[in-house]
Order: structure tokens, then C-alpha cells, then sequence
């Protein structure tokens, strides 16, 4: 009977081996994936910044910022423009400034008391 319990014995060992050994092949296989896709991630990202990079180069930054300068001079010239336009028609008509002044006022003051 040794005999046979030591068979059963030596088969389920080696049955154990070679599932740790199945089991380790599987692991070092996920583990060669796991790094191609952190290298495609990597190279992905770094694609990514490069473009980013590009779009935000100086010559692109500038390009923004005079746009941006542009807008901000017709803002200013369409304000002094409108500026103008009130304090004309405030002076051509006194009495009907005051009273949409008188308006405005009454009706700021109704929405702050709630």
C-alpha cells in the first residue's frame, strides 16, 4: 500500500509542478504584455505632448496673443463708442435719464431685499 500512496503522492506533486509552472508561463506572458502596452502608452503620450507642444510654440502663442490684442482694441474702441452714445443721450434728454435711472434704481433695490 506505501507503494501505491507514495505514487499518488509523486503524481500529485508533479501535477502541482506543472501547474506552478503553467501558472508562472501565464504570469510572464501577462507581465511581457503588461509592458508592450506601457510602452505604446508611452510612445502615445509623448505623440500627444509633441502635437501639444507644436501647437503651443511661440510663434503659435504670438499669433493668439495679437488676435487676442486685436479683439480687446475694437472692445475697447465699441465701449468709448457706446460710452459716447450715453452720456449724448443723457445730455439730449435730462428728464427721461433720470427717470430710467430712477427705474433701474428702484428695481436693484426690490431684488436685493429678497
Amino acid at each position: 500500500m506505501s507503494d501505491t500512496s507514495s505514487n499518488a503522492s509523486k503524481r500529485g506533486k508533479a501535477a502541482a509542478d506543472k501547474a506552478t509552472q503553467e501558472l508562472e508561463a501565464r504570469l510572464e506572458a501577462l507581465r511581457a504584455e503588461m509592458e508592450e502596452i506601457k510602452a505604446s502608452l508611452g510612445k502615445t503620450a509623448e505623440k500627444k505632448f509633441d502635437a501639444l507642444a507644436d501647437v503651443f510654440s511661440g510663434d503659435a502663442v504670438e499669433d493668439v496673443m495679437d488676435e487676442l490684442r486685436e479683439m480687446v482694441s475694437q472692445i475697447k474702441e465699441k465701449a468709448g463708442a457706446a460710452e459716447k452714445k450715453v452720456v449724448q443721450t443723457a445730455r439730449d434728454n435730462p428728464v427721461q435719464t433720470l427717470l430710467v435711472a430712477f427705474g433701474v434704481g428702484f428695481l436693484a433695490s426690490l431684488l436685493m431685499r429678497r
